[in-house]
């Protein structure tokens, strides 16, 4: 049930909260399914309104470091949050990717079912599909091709709709920012409030979980350290070790066998409409602890590939409820498609698959993970923010240049391999990628995959929040999130964000009812 606190001036906060979730994004999103699905009692805290949008990314927030405008385009404010943006791509992490976490992979991809299942995807298995999808069989090669799935649905609160947003027992409020927290006895018992028209209150609750994005939880806890006596002022590790993916034009493909090529690598669909894309990465029995995590994937560059991202953009706007700009260019851009219509027809009613135009080229690209180094961080700047309390944040993305190169290098030569030994196509590598070259990186761009900042750790010397995502010097307050990420693979980071968030719900849900059980008890105790 969404309530606007700017129209709903007399709304009275119940004071028989469980869980308050803050931010109402995927993650945030999710967690309150979960734990409303399990019986809890949830109200979610969103900063922005009923429609998430940009607009006030770029507010209190700079880049200090290496060029990044993830801050002012990878996310969103509002009830969706920055699922209105995305594309919709569940991508797992592998074992390899778990050797610096303080907890094992079977910890997190135990989750993955249930956050499929919750989703509405039905995976078949790589096998499976590598062979509906080329006929291949698996080799040994240090390279292999797997397959990330697309939702048809991207923006979580149309997803959860009927079973959240429309649901009168959880309550959303939207127009809300959390800028402090109140403690009683040790432990968190309400979150203060600002509302957008500048009225303050507090929200209660027995359990307090953080799910408002990378780099406004790490802004938030970084205020309030500067401005309270609250358990974090001491942690010198809030804000470190931000990372996200560095990610580039590698190479350009020639093509063997067009067909073939084809069958390997245009988009399926599987689960009735759920997207299916292939993909190239290490294979993760040859990953040994330290390497760093890639994958490639194919870019299409045709004479007509604006307006298929215009009409594209438009049906992902109109289904995710975000603002587009495309309907002005649409009747130029359906008839320059209409020539086109009789394959791309045929193609999906015969094989279900999406047909590409490459009549420019076809471009080979990575995306990296990077090295997790301390100066890479983010710190309070010096100007004002509008919310009392907060302040500005100076995003200093740093990365190891010679580590990704290095990388780059060995992945692309490796995958030109792959390629060649099928019979599909032949890489034309850039020249600066084949010599490890570190200018290289100046063309290669951050991937919206914000990570890091408020890493998970097995002890409060060297990180933030321990295994169950709880703060470090706390008993009820919690981070859930790409922020917690001590590394952050390869992959999209949005699944394993949602497959966490699986697991701390359990251990929420499990704290709560013995909360409960323990005040039944005492109670019995004193009736005795």
């Amino acid at each position: 049930m969404i309530i606007d606190l700017v129209a709903s001036k007399t709304f009275v906060p119940d004071k028989q909260n469980n869980t308050v979730i803050v931010g109402a994004g995927p993650v945030g999103i999710y967690l309150a399914h979960c734990l409303s699905q399990a019986g809890g009692s949830v109200v979610v805290v969103e900063a922005g309104g009923r429609v998430a949008d940009t607009t006030r990314n770029q507010i209190a927030t700079n880049s200090t470091g290496l060029e990044f405008v993830g801050h002012r385009l990878g996310r969103a404010f509002g009830l969706g949050g920055t699922s209105v943006v995305w594309g919709g791509q569940l991508a797992e992490f592998d074992a390899a990717d778990f050797s610096q976490w303080p907890i094992a992979f079977k910890d997190v991809s135990s989750w993955y079912g249930k956050v499929y299942k919750d989703l509405s995807v039905h995976p078949e298995g790589i096998d499976v599909y590598r062979n509906r999808l080329g006929a291949e069989t698996a080799d040994l090669q240090p390279v292999e091709r797997f397959f990330t799935h697309w939702l048809p649905q991207q923006n979580f609160a149309r997803i959860f709709r009927k079973q959240l947003v429309d649901d009168a027992r959880t309550p959303i409020l939207i127009n809300g920012t959390v800028n402090g927290i109140r403690f009683e006895d040790g432990r968190a018992s309400a979150v203060k409030v600002r509302t957008a028209d500048g009225r303050d209150l507090e929200i209660p609750g027995r359990q307090f979980v953080f799910c408002n994005g990378t780099l406004e939880i790490v802004r938030f806890f970084l205020s309030t350290a500067k401005t309270s006596d609250v358990p974090w002022k001491q942690n010198s590790s809030i804000g470190k070790f931000y990372q996200d993916h560095p990610c580039g034009k590698v190479a350009t493909a020639e093509l063997i066998d067009e067909q073939k090529f084809r069958n390997f690598f245009e988009n399926a669909f599987t689960s009735g409409i759920v997207k299916l894309q292939s993909k190239l990465r290490f294979r993760p029995e040859v990953r040994e602890d330290g390497d760093l995590g890639i994958s490639g994937f194919f870019s299409f560059r045709s004479d007509i590939q604006d307006q298929l991202g215009n009409i594209k953009w438009l049906i992902r706007s109109l289904r995710s409820g975000a603002q587009s700009s495309s309907l002005a260019s649409l009747p130029k851009d359906i008839l320059a498609l209409l020539r086109m219509f009789g394959p791309i027809a045929l193609r999906f009613i015969r094989d279900r698959r999406v047909m590409a135009f490459f009549d420019r080229s076809i471009d080979f690209m990575v995306q990296c993970e990077q090295r997790p180094i301390e100066r890479s961080q983010i710190r309070l700047g010096n100007e004002e923010h509008p919310i009392p309390g907060m302040f500005s944040i100076d995003i200093d993305w740093q990365v190891d240049g010679q580590q990704i190169m290095e990388t780059l290098n060995r992945f692309t030569c490796d995958a030109d391999r792959y390629l060649q030994a099928r019979g599909l196509a032949r890489l034309n590598i850039d020249e600066r990628v084949r010599s490890s070259d570190v200018s290289f990186l100046k063309t290669m761009y951050d991937f919206y995959h914000q990570a890091g900042g408020m890493c998970m750790s097995d002890s409060p010397e060297s990180g933030v929040v321990d295994t169950n995502c709880r703060v470090w010097g706390t008993s009820n307050i919690y981070v859930a999130g790409a922020s917690v990420f001590p590394s952050s693979s390869h992959a999209n980071t949005t699944f394993t964000a949602l497959a966490l968030a699986a697991r701390l719900a359990s251990t929420l849900r499990a704290q709560d009812q013995a909360i409960v059980a323990r005040s039944h008890d005492d109670s019995a105790k004193i009736g005795a």
